[in-house]
């Protein structure tokens, strides 16, 4: 291989891998405000097999080709592949009329090569839908190729071998570099799985170049590989998104935009002027002065099924019947402060009017596949920590929750980590005693917002008063050893 041409080459591998460095830059930059949208991505391993044929001076035969390859996504458009791949060209001289020592003679030509390859996604440049059902890319690549050609004469019958005849002595060996170009498409089958078709034209470097075929004409010989995939994405489980090839680069941004934009605009009218926004208010048309709890309803502290603003004794003993003015009938004797006092107590800490403090405690949200508790809920978990301080006997259940981006198993540990960092923050930072948080995780189950992919809403921890009832739930099984998220999150 001459000097220039040799130059040549590492200039073209060169120009096709300059994206690479640059990509990875980018990739391994830090998020944007402490989020970064990109999610952790898997390889793409493959097998792929097909006809192989040499383009050249003598027609070709049907034959065979095989290999395997590992891809890697560089960003939403741009990826690597290294991909091995061995074949066998054949073709004969009877139509052309080419002779090999004056006879017409058969040609076969091993084919061995190792090529690092950039493709580039074309149709993820459209961002219509949230993943590609099809994949279409171009490649370009190269690498080194072990070659060796036999001959066989149609009147003999007897293979001999072409390079140690006539190429030995031309300043070669069986090694040669190559340049590839290719195009193809991806059927998207699974999340763990799709189906492409190949077509790839290869030409090699050197004395070689035109002696694929075994006969040396004015045209370079041309390798042709038309081929089908099997492609697995190496997804761990479910714990890592898909190549980002199939998946639409502004996903999560519209996802988060669209969850905005279904928010209901705050309205602060009070049309019954009980203190109670129409936007919270379940009985928005309470007559003026009458007393309402937090949900805008008519306070009935005996319940007794008579509101307050109409019974006339409002605290009558319980289980007691009463009138349509709600006083008690065949009451033996009256009720005591004390009496009213421990009943209001009783409420507080949860049974019948539990959710009445249910209502005002707030839940928190998490980024995508974090546990880190985020700023902009300190302030809900002070206030959390305030009804705890002012209600002493008061326990709460902390109960952490996930999207549908990932597995059972991967979502019910990070549900739990969840949890468990709500907790941690409630003790270490406001002195919560850890005895009354009982500690509850259901994973992606129970979403509030019905969405099979990335949703704020659903990465949340609640907190509800807790029951006689209620228990502290056990740690995952899939806690040791599985859990791949981070504290961070992306």
């Amino acid at each position: 291989m001459t000097p220039k041409r040799t130059l040549l080459f590492l200039s073209i591998l060169c120009l096709f891998m300059a994206p690479v460095g640059s990509a990875l830059a980018q990739q391994s930059g830090a998020p944007y405000g402490g989020i970064q949208a990109t999610p952790k991505y898997a390889w793409e391993a493959g097998l792929h097999g097909g006809h192989f044929f040499s383009a050249g001076d003598l027609d070709f035969t049907p034959s065979y080709a095989f290999g395997f390859h590992f891809r890697r996504a560089l960003d939403y458009v741009f990826s690597i592949r290294v991909d091995a791949m061995y074949g066998m060209a054949q073709g004969d001289s009877q139509d052309g009329g080419f002779r090999y020592e004056d006879e017409l003679y058969d040609y076969k030509t091993t084919y061995a090569n190792m090529s690092f390859q950039l493709l580039m996604t074309i149709n993820n440049l459209k961002w219509d839908t949230p993943k590609r059902k099809v994949n279409i890319y171009g490649l370009i690549g190269g690498g080194p190729v072990y070659t060796k050609t036999s001959v066989k004469s149609k009147e003999q019958n007897k293979w001999n071998e072409y390079d140690d005849i006539e190429i030995a002595g031309r300043g070669t060996g069986n090694w040669v570099p190559s340049v590839e170009v290719g195009a193809g498409l991806a059927f998207r089958v699974t999340d763990n799985f799709n189906i492409g078709i190949e077509h790839k034209g290869a030409t090699i470097f050197g004395k070689r170049t035109d002696l694929i075929d075994a006969f040396d004409n004015r045209w370079r010989d041309v390798l042709n590989y038309t081929n089908i995939r099997l492609n697995f994405n190496l997804r761990n489980k479910g714990a890592l998104a898909e190549p980002l090839y199939w998946i639409n680069p502004l996903d999560v941004v519209l996802t988060d935009i669209s969850e905005l934009k279904q928010r209901p605009v705050l309205d602060l009218t009070d049309t019954d002027k009980d203190g109670v926004i129409d936007m919270l208010d379940q009985d928005p048309n309470t007559p003026a002065g009458a007393a309402v709890d937090t949900r805008g309803i008519p306070l009935d502290s005996d319940d007794d099924g008579i509101a307050d603003y109409l019974d006339q004794e409002p605290f009558s003993p319980p289980n007691v019947s009463v009138d349509s003015r709600g006083v008690a009938q065949n009451q033996q004797q009256g009720i005591s402060e004390q009496q009213v006092e421990t009943m209001i107590q009783n409420a507080l800490q949860g049974s019948q009017s539990a959710s009445l403090v249910d209502w005002f405690l707030p839940m928190i949200h998490f980024n995508i596949d974090s546990y880190k508790i985020r700023y902009a809920d300190y302030g809900n978990l002070s206030n959390v920590a305030s009804v705890l301080e002012k209600n002493p006997k008061m326990k709460l259940v902390v109960s952490g929750y996930t999207d549908q981006t990932a597995s059972d198993d991967y979502n019910e540990t990070l549900s739990y980590r969840r949890a468990m960092a709500t907790i941690d923050h409630l003790v270490n930072n406001h002195g919560v005693d850890r005895n009354r948080l009982l500690l509850q995780y259901g994973g992606e189950q129970e979403n509030l917002v019905p969405s099979s992919g990335s949703s704020l809403m659903n990465r949340r921890v609640e907190f509800r008063l807790a029951t006689p009832d209620d228990t502290e739930m056990a740690p995952p099984k899939s806690l040791d050893g599985q859990f791949s998220g981070n504290k961070e999150g992306y």
